[in-house]
Order: C-alpha cells, then structure tokens, then sequence
C-alpha cells in the first residue's frame, strides 16, 4: 500500500477545493493535502475530519 495523502470530509462530502471551498460526494475528486497540519487546520474550521487515503494494486 502506498501512501497518498489527506483528505477532508465534511458529514458525507469531501473537500474538492480550497480557493472557493467546494465540496463533493465523489472521494476521486477530493483536494489531497500533503501536509497533515493543513489538513488538520481545514477540519477544524469546517468541523470535518481528516481522513488518511491510501492505494493499492494488489487485488484482494
């Protein structure tokens, strides 16, 4: 597995973008923060939650 980043959900959406704040039922078209503290600071203002988002090739 490797590792992609964070990111934030707010109730059922996810945060698509941070200039205008647009969110999104769709996790693919999620923002991806690099940084956890960001991640962390968005969340907290939104009362979200930062989710840490992982990938694989290996079928299960």
């Amino acid at each position: 597995m490797e590792f992609v980043g964070y990111v934030v959900k707010i109730g059922k959406c996810y945060l698509t973008s941070i200039g205008n704040y647009t969110i999104s039922d769709c996790l693919s078209e999620a923002y991806v923060f690099k940084i956890h503290e960001s991640a962390k600071n968005i969340a907290k203002n939104f009362g979200g939650t930062v989710i840490y988002v992982y990938v694989s090739n290996k079928k299960i």
